[in-house]
């Protein structure tokens, strides 16, 4: 029978807990140091009596008061009975006619009782006094150990409170102060939106500031696809390369669904993780994604991830996703200029081309199509693109001009 790990919690016979038995038996030695303390003032009061006496007519027993009154203060109602017990038997047979017997003379019998009442009363004095006390005391340990717990509630609501003053700093001035000069680049004409490169890179090195991470990835939707655009270490070779479809992976989850989410620890044992051949060595604990809208629009997913367990609080959350909100417009402001200037430079190489392919018809009387033959012939053999071929019959065309 394999052993469990109760079974070195107990002693083998009786099955009673280690734990249990100690307490019993240091329970057991307090009640007999007790008793054995209320014996030995009853003693004592007899031994510093027993001499006394001869000093005085009547039986001196205010010793044995100080006795029960010690034991009662010290071991409480029980043991202070206890001195009472001891205390009226040595006064009986010591000190009370007849001496040496436990007999009481009926004229020593009222004395004998006031002596068993004072005794008594001053029992139950002492002990209720003691009691009172400890009473006074743990409930000043209660209200120490509740103003020492109400203390730290009100330092965590105080860092909660500044935490949550920077949060909204951040969302109201810094963000917003320190996101927009990177988003635009000044010319000599104008202020143009950044390139979408730069933007993302500005995108990836703000969020890890605001949130420490291991890594960050920053996904673009294009083409109904989330593409990798811009990552924080530690595989930038998987940047421009690395795609995920909507609803595939945690990103493609959030991209669908358009909430964060956020896994603080075994990230690769949710459901929705992907794994990906282009990232063979990465084992990350932690993992926080949320979306990138625009107007209410998908624009791409952050990832960040931990190497190690992390709880996301509610705040990082809220702040991220704010991030994403604030970046998404520009985001996607950036993306849409990369393809008007693409659309652009399209546009002004095929006006370049044209007009070299109507230098060529007129001077080699060709066709049109024989002479875009011979542009691509000669690009691919000059190794240069169409334009640069096409711009410098252009600059020929000019120079003969010029010279006639």
């Amino acid at each position: 029978m394999e052993t469990s790990i109760e079974t070195h919690y107990y002693v083998l016979n009786d099955g009673t807990s280690a734990p249990v038995r100690k307490a019993h038996r240091i329970s057991m030695e307090r009640l007999l140091r007790h008793y054995g303390l209320a014996f030995a003032f009853v003693f004592s009061a007899l031994v510093l009596t027993l001499p006394l006496q001869q000093l005085f007519p009547h039986p001196f027993l205010f010793l044995f008061f100080a006795g029960v009154v010690a034991s009662a203060w010290l071991g409480g109602m029980l043991p202070g009975l206890f001195a009472v017990l001891l205390s009226t038997l040595v006064v009986d047979y010591f000190f009370v006619p007849p001496l040496y017997s436990f007999a009481v003379k009926a004229t020593e019998v009222s004395y004998f009782a006031a002596f068993v009442i004072c005794s008594l009363l001053a029992s139950w004095v002492s002990a209720s006094k003691k009691k009172s006390e400890e009473d006074l005391k743990e409930a000043r340990t209660q209200l120490q150990m509740l103003v020492a717990e109400r203390t730290a509630a009100l330092q965590q609501s105080t860092t909660e409170l500044q935490e949550n003053e920077r949060h909204i700093q951040l969302l109201t001035e810094v963000i917003p102060q320190q996101v927009a000069p990177l988003l635009l680049v000044p010319t000599t004409k104008a202020i143009s939106p950044a390139p979408l490169e730069q933007v993302l890179s500005e995108v990836v090195d703000f969020t890890t500031s605001v949130l420490k991470c291991d890594s960050c990835f920053v996904y673009v939707l294009e083409n109904d696809e989330l593409l990798l655009r811009a990552s924080k270490n530690p595989h930038p070779e998987a940047v421009n390369r690395l795609k995920l479809k909507i609803g595939e992976g945690i990103a493609g989850w959030v991209a669908q669904h358009g909430q964060p989410v956020a896994v603080s620890q075994n990230a690769s044992q949710d459901p929705r993780f992907q794994f990906f051949n282009d990232l063979p060595e990465e084992h990350f604990e932690a993992f926080l994604s949320v979306p990138l809208l625009s107007r209410g629009r998908l624009v791409g997913v952050i990832n960040l991830q931990h190497r190690s367990p992390h709880r996301y609080t509610d705040r990082q959350i809220r702040l991220i996703s704010a991030v994403g909100l604030l970046v998404g417009a520009e985001i996607e402001l950036a993306r849409l200029e990369g393809e008007n200037s693409q659309l652009s430079a399209r546009l002004e190489t095929r006006k370049v081309v044209e007009r070299a392919k109507g230098i060529m018809q007129r001077d080699l009387k060709i066709s049109e199509e024989e002479a875009y033959l011979t542009l691509q012939r000669e690009s691919r053999q000059r190794r240069k693109s169409m334009r640069e071929v096409a711009e410098a019959i252009l600059l020929n065309e000019e120079i003969r001009n010029s010279r006639e």
